[in-house]
């Protein structure tokens, strides 16, 4: 039962007074930050108002909160809340609010509100510089069908540190029950200890408090932070439940991978000292050592030859598949380490017995590492072995590190190979583990209905640019409306081959790269796929398409539904701004399901997590009316930073596990979306398989050049430690 009779508040207020004399002399004499920490609504702040702070960029958010304002009274409601600083100054998220878990809205009348909404603040840049206030609008509940939760605002805070205090005031148009946030509203945030704040508020209608405790910045592993907030204080007097929650807080996987590290630091001299000792084997280590290293740590197709007096070494990565950027920093931190005047003095002696070329050897030790994909040449990485040495020890950038894309089969048909393919890749098997989720969440059938299984997924490469790919599904676990006589019964996952493809790629002139994939998709369609795409030099632009044929194996599935063929002509443009880490996407054509539509989509990379956001409007086949989408989703992956070492049968996770929501916007109500705006979606598609997610280009590396350098550091702690 919530606290509002009058005579609490002087309590309140004399409990408060207390511990600020206590604290006020310990904060006086240093300043400190005030933490960010999440309201009991789908935004930073207070308890219902939002303050003009935001979540930082690369950190993601979870909370639960009891207490939710709905039909003029503070509810028993359940309010899940997720949220991300997607990037500088924005933090977006969705929110769920509901009374029950597992019950029939449209038959049980006791079932109560089930709600998915998104949200978003963005705090407006520069005006902190000019004028020492932060300003921020926002929205909750954006779109959607029924929109209980609908706020619009803008709120300007200041901190004053001496104090660790936070003022904030605002105005906001809200349908809120009890008249929350539709108004003028204001607010104080005090942090007298660094695990402790005190909040009051005015929320335009009512004054209200409560206490937040939360573990200090650093106390907890990977950056993460715990939080617990209490309602201490509502003058809402229909109010059946005190407001409070808890949160979780940490940065995405990878999302720290491209500060520099300093090694300067007590806690990392033992890593000094091996990094030191690595760097100082080029003095001895032959061209033998160097090989057998790359081969020992499992780089396939290995070439090492030589092209205009530099060193050229091609390999293939398959151990580091967060992001081949890892790979890249591993190989070339190795390379650098041992590729010194002994090892280009045994290149150029072996260099020497072909009369027909010449292999100068100069003071200037210049490499280039090719890196391949399925054999192919993707990209080049030309540096001076001293210079990278000197990077790698001080994280100071060498200025001469040149990517290519654009010639990287062309410098790899152009090198003259002395070791030719060593590590052979062909017939070496990956075994690639994943669940596989099908979903249904905040419907009015359940909170979370799921199809469960583990997806079991064998790539096998044959040659240059082929490979065959099969995925056997089985079943873990379905929630009821997915078993037997549910409603999703029928797209429950089921023990069975789902797809057996043989791939083709092929590189061609200018960047462009097309792959051509034919067998069985889908668990019950034979057809083809054909994605073409084309990369500008820097990697900035992208512009392809996908054509595809399926036609079902049987007149009528499992269930006796009719089956249709099943095609898409879709053209897709993607610009990059790897600096930002964003990227902008466009789609239009016609969908699987014989929709034809647009889709936008804004990517924002947070280390080798993607959080994406969505805008799908299409029209279904035979019909005149478009429908419009708007989904959010988080990619990650699940697999260990250095994987097994690939022999001729490697298993491993997946580098991409993908989990989305999505709601229909513009229309007074919110059906299920039935798989339009369905693509191909091969789960050995170019951007997965040769372009590293969309990642593979020179203006990522540029932008993301000290991860080179944090690859061979973390590679020297896994295996010298």
């Amino acid at each position: 039962m919530s606290i509002h009779s009058p005579l609490f508040v002087p309590k309140t207020f004399l409990n408060l007074s207390i511990i600020a004399s206590f604290s006020i002399f310990s904060i006086s004499a240093q300043a400190k930050n005030i933490d960010v920490l999440p309201s009991s609504q789908s935004f930073s702040g207070l308890m219902f108002t939002p303050n003009a702070q935001v979540i930082k960029t690369g950190d993601i958010s979870l909370s639960y909160h009891q207490g939710v304002a709905h039909n003029n009274s503070i509810q028993s409601l359940d309010n899940w809340f997720f949220a991300a600083g997607l990037f500088s100054g924005l933090e977006a998220g969705g929110r769920i609010v509901t009374k029950t878990y597992d019950c029939n809205g449209y038959t049980d009348p006791e079932c109560g509100i089930r709600d998915l909404s998104a949200s978003a603040k963005y705090q407006l840049p520069f005006i902190y510089d000019y004028t020492g206030f932060n300003i921020a609008i926002g929205a909750q509940d954006i779109g959607g069908a029924a929109n209980n939760f609908d706020t619009k605002y803008f709120v300007i805070d200041r901190e004053f540190e001496a104090l660790s205090l936070r003022t904030s005031v605002g105005y906001a148009r809200s349908t809120l029950s009890n008249g929350i946030m539709d108004g003028t509203f204001a607010g104080i945030e005090w942090q007298p200890l660094s695990f402790m704040q005190l909040t009051t508020e005015y929320d335009a209608v009512e004054i209200n408090a409560n206490a937040k405790i939360f573990t200090p910045q650093g106390l907890l592993p990977w950056g993460a932070q715990l939080s617990m907030d209490y309602q201490l204080y509502t003058g809402h007097k229909h109010s059946e439940q005190d407001v409070w929650g808890v949160n979780v807080s940490m940065p995405l996987m990878g999302y720290n991978d491209n500060r520099q590290q300093n090694l300067n630091t007590n806690k990392q001299t033992q890593i000094k000292q091996l990094l030191k000792q690595n760097l100082a084997e080029h003095q001895a280590a032959s061209l033998t050592n160097l090989i057998n290293t790359l081969q020992n740590e499992g780089f396939i197709n290995l070439n090492v030859g030589y092209r205009n007096n530099k060193m050229v070494i091609a390999l293939e990565n398959r151990r580091y598949n967060h992001n081949q950027m890892d790979g890249v920093g591993v190989a070339l931190g190795i390379i650098t380490s041992k590729a010194g005047e002994n090892a280009f003095a045994d290149l150029a002696q072996i260099a020497a017995t072909d009369k027909s070329t010449q292999f100068n050897f100069t003071k200037k030790q210049n490499i280039e590492l090719i890196l391949l994909t399925n054999d192919i040449p993707m990209l080049t990485v030309t540096t001076e072995t001293q210079c990278y040495r000197d990077f790698l020890a001080d994280g100071n950038p060498c200025n001469q590190i040149i990517v290519n894309t654009l010639n990287a089969k062309n410098d790899f048909n152009n090198s003259k190979w002395l070791y030719h393919t060593l590590n052979d890749g062909f017939g070496r098997s990956q075994i690639i583990l994943s669940p596989a989720l099908n979903h249904r969440t905040a419907t009015e059938y359940g909170f979370f209905d799921y199809s469960l299984a583990l997806a079991a997924n064998v790539y096998t490469p044959l040659w240059q640019g082929g490979a065959i790919d099969v995925r056997y599904m089985v079943p873990i676990s379905n929630s009821d409306d997915f078993k037997q006589g549910g409603l999703w019964h029928n797209q429950a996952y089921e023990s069975k081959i789902d797809r057996a493809l043989i791939h083709q790629a092929v590189k061609l002139p200018q960047n462009i790269i097309s792959q051509f994939s034919a067998g069985y998709m889908m668990g019950d369609y034979w057809g083809g796929v054909n994605e073409t795409q084309w990369y500008s030099p820097q990697g900035n632009h992208m512009v392809g398409f996908e054509i595809s044929k399926f036609v079902p194996s049987n007149d009528k599935d499992r269930h006796g539904h009719e089956l249709d063929d099943k095609q898409s002509l879709i053209a897709n443009y993607t610009y990059s701004l790897p600096e930002y880490h964003w990227q902008l996407g466009l789609q239009a054509g016609e969908y699987f399901q014989g929709d034809t539509g647009v889709r936008i989509t804004s990517n924002h990379w947070l280390g080798d997590s993607q959080l994406s956001i969505n805008y799908l409007t299409t029209k279904p086949k035979n019909s005149n009316t478009y429908e419009d989408f708007l989904g959010v989703s988080i990619t990650i992956p699940l697999t260990p930073w250095r994987d097994m070492k690939p022999g001729y049968v490697q298993i491993r996770g997946t580098d991409q596990f993908t989990y989305s929501l999505q709601t229909r916007v513009g229309e007074n109500h919110n059906q299920i979306n039935t798989g339009l705006g369905a693509t191909s979606n091969l789960q050995h598609s170019i951007t997965r398989q040769y372009e590293n997610r969309g990642r593979l280009s020179p203006a990522y590396f540029n932008a993301n050049i000290q991860r080179l350098r944090n690859a061979y550091i973390k590679y020297v702690k896994v295996t010298q430690e």
